[in-house]
């Protein structure tokens, strides 16, 4: 097989990680809106009628969801370069500098990604010896979520690097095709 052929395998799988992130992520937000729910419910529902139940883990468990949802989120935006970026000087410029520009926010942003990752390890290390308040289960769960989620950033920034150079994309919007970006 050609390296070509390897690449767009491995773009292939980086891809499909991505859509069981993107599932992972729309049955979190699932959970954590069921679970805010019945914490309303409890709180100020059944108050009213004279019920006095709770459900202390509610809160933590939304907490910790939307943390991995954060995470993972990113991840997800950083395949498409969705992430908060300032695009102005990238298109103000002519096309071989905006592309060289984009590249540049792109690598020091994969060395972001691998503080981001070596420093989530150092917090999932320290998460082995603390335990969640309410719900009492190690947090190393809950900060894995930095690591793993810079991990897929790093994954799906070389991902982005390989597609756009494979299918010839303009680096500066990725979502489109060289052909229908303006001239500049």
């Amino acid at each position: 097989m050609t390296e070509v052929g390897d690449l767009m395998i491995f773009v292939r799988i980086v891809d499909w990680i991505n859509k069981q992130m993107s599932r992972l992520i729309g049955l979190s937000l699932l959970v954590m809106t069921i679970v805010i729910f019945l914490q309303v419910m409890t709180r100020f529902v059944f108050t009213a009628v004279d019920i006095y139940i709770s459900i202390p883990w509610a809160e933590e468990l939304a907490r910790y969801l939307m943390i991995w949802i954060v995470f993972i989120g990113g991840a997800l935006a950083t395949r498409h370069a969705k992430l908060i970026a300032v695009d102005a000087l990238v298109f103000a410029v002519p096309k071989v500098p905006g592309k060289l520009i984009k590249i540049f926010a792109h690598i020091l942003s994969l060395l972001f990604y691998v503080c981001l990752l070596i420093i989530g390890i150092q917090w999932a290390n320290i998460g082995l010896t603390v335990r969640a308040p309410v719900m009492g289960f190690s947090m190393i769960y809950v900060y894995l979520a930095m690591a793993v989620g810079a991990g897929l950033m790093i994954l799906n920034t070389i991902t982005l690097f390989i597609d756009t150079a494979l299918n010839k994309k303009d680096i500066r919007d990725p979502t489109s095709n060289e052909v229908n970006t303006p001239n500049h």
